[in-house]
């Protein structure tokens, strides 16, 4: 089965959230290609993440509904999608 790569932007609740943590648990959850922080306003950053998932059934619900368990994770938006060759 191919492999997708999906593009998140990861919002937190506010911007007293710590990122450093919520990137550590995002990491043990999904398998991660990369991570960066966005600016958005007023000291608030989002986490742009893109992670790597195979190409199933259900589309990124599954990795999206995995991602909003993590406490302190506010919004979940998919920015993009690419098939790993």
């Amino acid at each position: 089965m191919a492999e997708v790569a999906v593009t998140l932007r990861i919002m937190p609740e506010s911007a007293e959230i710590d990122l450093k943590k919520m990137e550590a648990e995002i990491r043990k959850r999904v398998r991660v290609h990369s991570v960066s922080r966005e600016p958005i306003a007023f000291g608030l950053e989002a986490l742009q993440v893109v992670a790597i998932v195979e190409d199933a059934a259900g589309g990124t619900e599954p990795l999206e509904n995995e991602l909003s368990k993590i406490p302190g994770v506010g919004n979940i938006q998919v920015t993009g999608l690419t098939r790993l060759l």
